[in-house]
């Protein structure tokens, strides 16, 4: 069974030169980093915390209101995400990915300029989700899954620090941006990166889809082990992970979003709590790296197990200790948000191959993101209605167990022993 489940779903990794894939590859990583850094989601939900009490001081939302923005956004990212992955596979991801980062940037401008009710805040959340849906990772991560095979794991979660990145640099940033200048300025200064972004993505992974298209019309031999995404809904490794993906974002997202408000009812002042929270974003750059390397060598439902009762160990640390462990809880949440990422990648094509990575990571992504949208909404309910986020915390761990269990049940199968598929064909 180890043996089984450490196999790629592509078997040409078997025989695999021991090289260093990231020769040649630098220009691709980069970009990817930089793109994931500005992306839609990143950005978006990162920030928010340190907008909520601007946005609640100056037109008296409740913080579950505006919370319910980021609900919308993954909303939106749920309708459009296999359709924006299915077009990746299409058209690539030099041009999904670059006019997403435009579009997005444009539409957080707009906002930022005529913002002045919560149906405007909820209707450009649901835009920019649409918009911005190529900035994610269903996009910017299909190249790096293709240029490697056996540094893969290490190979995503370096692209996707950048994004882990954000929840270190966006609630410092925003904060100072907010005191000086405004919360309009902060979200039109985020507007401004994301389309400094689009420009380099796209001229950052055209050269490799190039080499790609090369490579293809050279008559290389095609991926017979690859599913589609029909084929892979068939097998129980895919309702497995469906199940890891939600609970995991029910998990830990709403908490993530949380944390600076949490610290400032526990008595930290803005600045220190933006302070403390901002640990999980070096927290979650460990992660990814890590979690990455391990994946590439340990079996990786292990590895998922692993991190997740970490992250649980956090929420634990915060439920019961209070602003005296929270730097030692951060970080361990910050180690979960920046595995879950890379595992939900590495797994779609280690299990499903390449063919139809963009689809099907992008069915996995969405429902990540739908979980990742409805958890702050309901914490922010629940600390709305309780003062305090105590039982929010208690039901956050409740998931990570659901989502401990669906990994382990995610080791039992593998699509090679399920029909119908491609591999028993």
């Amino acid at each position: 069974m180890q043996d089984e489940q450490a196999r790629p779903a592509n078997t040409a990794a078997a025989t695999t030169p021991r090289t260093n894939e990231f020769k040649g590859q630098t220009l691709l990583v980069v970009s990817a980093a930089i793109g994931l850094a500005a992306s839609m989601n990143a950005m978006m939900i990162y920030s928010l915390g340190s907008f909520i009490g601007p946005l609640e001081s100056e037109f008296g939302w409740a913080r579950g209101d505006i919370s319910l923005a980021v609900t919308i956004l993954t909303m939106g990212l749920f309708l459009v995400g296999p359709v924006v992955g299915t077009a990746c596979d299409r058209f690539g991801a030099a041009a999904v990915g670059s006019a997403s980062l435009a579009s997005f940037g444009l539409l957080l401008l707009a906002m930022a300029a005529t913002l002045e009710s919560l149906l405007g805040l909820w209707t450009f959340f649901f835009l920019m989700a649409l918009a911005g849906a190529g900035s994610t990772p269903i996009v910017l991560a299909r190249p790096i899954s293709a240029a490697f095979d056996r540094q893969r794991g290490l190979a995503l979660g370096i692209v996707l620090t950048g994004a882990g990145l954000g929840g270190f640099w966006l609630p410092n940033f925003v904060t100072e941006v907010v005191a000086r200048s405004g919360w309009r300025s902060a979200y039109a200064c985020l507007a401004l990166f994301a389309l400094f972004a689009a420009p380099v993505v796209y001229f950052g992974f055209k050269p490799t889809e190039r080499r790609a298209a090369v490579a293809t019309a050279a008559g290389n031999a095609p991926d017979t082990r690859s599913f589609t995404l029909r084929e892979a809904r068939a097998t129980a490794a895919f309702w497995a992970m469906s199940a890891l993906a939600v609970s995991m974002a029910i998990g830990i997202g709403g908490m993530m979003v949380h944390l600076v408000p949490l610290f400032r009812d526990l008595g930290a002042t803005p600045v220190d709590a933006a302070a403390t929270a901002s640990v999980m974003g070096i927290a979650s750059v460990v992660g990814r790296l890590a979690v990455g390397g391990c994946l590439d060598h340990f079996i990786p439902h292990r590895v998922a197990v692993t991190v997740l009762a970490l992250g649980m160990l956090g929420l634990l640390l915060l439920r019961l200790g209070g602003l005296d462990y929270a730097v030692a809880g951060v970080m361990l949440i910050g180690l979960l948000l920046g595995a879950e990422l890379d595992m939900l990648a590495f797994l779609t094509t280690r299990l499903f191959g390449q063919r139809a990575f963009g689809a099907i990571y992008g069915w996995f992504y969405s429902i990540y993101a739908l979980g990742f949208g409805v958890s702050p909404f309901l914490i922010g309910r629940l600390r709305d209605s309780t003062g305090s986020y105590d039982s929010a915390m208690t039901i956050s761990v409740a998931v990570l167990v659901l989502a401990i269990f669906s990994a382990v049940l995610l080791g039992q199968r593998t699509p090679a022993a399920d029909t119908p598929g491609p591999g028993n064909r």
